[in-house]
């Protein structure tokens, strides 16, 4: 019997079984895959390195910097942002509220339009203030640069409309710059950094599996290939489909929040159990692929117009030049969907990369050299009315049980990989009575 298990070896389960050890306490790791990383994952692929999705670590507390220097070493890119907007035909800078210079003169006229009649007429209330992310885009930013990418590129990430999200998320997400700055970007091409994520790191070679593989190392004894099949808060007892298992004191989980719920054992309450059913998330085709050609030197490129499948375009080659062989391209290709919509995925990957070929990020389908599609079944949890009760409900029941339920997933939340790190690290400071 371990005094604290660790479920998940993602990086929020890697973070508390490596601070664990750090703090002498007795705990256990355990990962349903057959290797560390969860989401945060990379494959290789005739010589393409794929992640996940883009993985990239936005860092501002010391401590995690200084963590990830340590871990990385030599093997760190440190890289100013390059991503952009493809609208009405044409690539403007991101983000789009700062950056209309190049669009058509109707779109501009209509962006400045709205927003200098809410930066004048708006209040400049808290996030939280505004009833529906809708609402907080209609005062903060107006009702063109809503209409012409705020409203439907969410809505085609999130899946849900933004009448239908609140603004619990937000923080320092979307990007709000001052008039000068919206009326510089109208005019000129301003290259002026502006958000959370201007610079980012990202490992010189191996992905971001790099990390994982890196922090795993200093976390002997990550016991893989052990699915949890239930867990039994009254006996603090885990279930493994191996037929294993294993006593616990306390209990760390970084499986998504539903899952967790649904594999309690006993009489969880009621309230507990509908309060899961209620929480809601979408999903993400990731479609990687391998291209014949060095064929852009951007970052990402939003596509926030309906008629394209995707919301965005990522280039893995240029996080780092050894993604992908000479002479090619990496790119992966990211298309929102909910599981009750019953759509034909294999369908939605052929219009996406046909799209791609049509707005000329790819020269000709017969340049693509390797093509690996990922389903991420549970990627970004929407924040509806509900979430925060249902939320609260859930994590108040497991924290009575003696389980701390962290990550982003774990979490039911919005978040990036160094708050993923931060959270399986106050997690074991709280058994170990330092947090």
């Amino acid at each position: 019997m371990a005094d604290t298990i660790i479920i998940g070896a993602g990086l929020a389960g890697l973070s508390a079984g490596y601070h664990a050890r750090k703090l002498d306490l007795d705990c256990e790791l355990f990962e349903a895959g057959p290797g560390v990383g969860g989401c945060c994952k990379s494959v290789e692929r005739q010589g393409f390195v794929f992640d996940y999705s883009g993985h990239l670590l936005h860092l501002k507390d010391p401590y995690f910097q200084e963590l990830v220097k340590e871990l990385l070493g030599d093997n760190l890119n440190v890289i100013d942002r390059n991503a952009v907007i493809y609208s009405h035909g044409a690539y403007t800078r991101y983000p789009f509220q700062a950056n209309l210079y190049g669009l058509p003169g109707s779109v501009v006229k209509e962006c400045l339009l709205g927003f200098v009649k809410a930066y004048h007429n708006g209040e400049d209330l808290p996030s939280r203030s505004y009833p529906t992310f809708h609402d907080w885009i209609v005062a903060k930013l107006g009702e063109g640069i809503g209409r012409h990418f705020m409203f439907p590129y969410n809505a085609k990430l999130w899946t849900v409309p933004t009448e239908e999200m609140t603004c619990d998320w937000l923080s320092e997400y979307v990007p709000k710059p001052d008039l000068d700055d919206v009326f510089n970007g109208a005019f000129q091409d301003q290259s002026k950094g502006f958000g959370y994520n201007a610079s980012f790191w990202y490992p010189r070679e191996g992905g971001i599996q790099a990390l994982c593989d890196a922090l795993a190392a200093k976390v002997p004894g990550v016991r893989l290939c052990e699915a949890v099949t239930a867990v039994d808060p009254a006996a603090r007892r885990v279930h493994f489909a191996s037929g294993r298992s294993e006593s616990y004191r306390r209990l760390v989980s970084t499986m998504p929040l539903k899952t967790l719920v649904e594999r309690l054992e006993g009489a969880v309450p009621e309230e507990v159990r509908l309060a899961a059913r209620r929480l809601r998330h979408n999903s993400v085709l990731i479609v990687n692929l391998g291209v014949r050609g060095e064929l852009t030197d951007r970052h990402w490129i939003y596509l926030p117009e309906e008629r394209f499948t995707a919301y965005r375009v990522g280039v893995y080659s240029n996080f780092s030049r050894s993604a992908a062989p000479p002479g090619t391209t990496s790119f992966y290709v990211e298309i929102g969907y909910q599981q009750g919509w019953g759509v034909d995925k294999e369908a939605l990957v052929r219009k996406a990369v046909r799209e791609l070929v049509e707005i000329g990020l790819v020269p000709s389908l017969d340049d693509i050299l390797v093509q690996d599609v990922v389903d991420l079944s549970c990627a970004y949890v929407i924040y509806d009315r509900g979430h925060a009760r249902n939320r609260e409900t859930i994590l108040d029941y497991l924290e009575s049980q003696g389980i701390g339920s962290i990550g982003r997933y774990g979490n039911w939340e919005y978040s990036g990989m160094e708050e993923a790190m931060q959270q399986g690290k106050a997690a074991v400071e709280r058994i170990a009575g330092k947090g």
